[in-house]
């Protein structure tokens, strides 16, 4: 019994030290990774009448590089940022090179959108990039072009298409 506490023990500050490091990497001013790379497995995601091709976020590296260093995303394309368990998230612009809406999503709901994200001026410090945040806890967080969530609104479902990996 006293192992098996032990070892819950040792499992919970692992996942809880993951977790802290997905948030901070989003921000730390010092995390780099090169977008030649970085791999994703996609899949579909339903949004109302809308259908999206995305990327998956899954590993610390992924979720790190993001969009970042692109200069276009296709119509009908993003990224969906997967975090198990649930937590409040926190995004940053950090080299982006076009403008994003962030769709927070919990349990397949959208929880709050953040709309017509600008790209940073050039020469912004890293440290003076304005965040975004969740303001609740998420499993979820969908990149996409700006614009493209105008008609999308809180409460909306989220429905993703065939994958195994979320």
């Amino acid at each position: 019994m006293r192992t098996r506490l032990i070892s819950f023990g040792i499992l919970a500050a692992l996942v809880i030290a993951a977790g802290f490091g997905v948030n901070q990497i989003k921000t730390n001013p010092k995390a780099t990774v090169s977008a030649e790379i970085v791999q994703y497995a996609t899949t579909s995601i339903r949004i109302g009448n809308q259908t999206f091709k995305v990327e998956l976020a899954l590993t610390l590296e992924q979720q790190a590089l993001g969009l970042a260093e692109r200069d276009s995303l296709a119509d009908n394309a993003g990224m969906l940022f997967v975090f198990k368990p649930t937590k409040p998230m926190t995004f940053w612009m950090k080299d982006m090179r076009f403008g994003l809406d962030i769709i927070w999503i919990t349990d397949g709901k959208i929880v709050d959108i953040s709309r017509h994200l600008p790209v940073p001026k050039p020469g912004t410090k890293t440290e003076d990039l304005p965040t975004y945040s969740s303001g609740t806890a998420v499993d979820y967080v969908l990149e996409i072009n700006a614009g493209q969530a105008d008609k999308m609104k809180v409460g909306d479902r989220v429905e993703i298409v065939n994958s195994s990996h979320v």
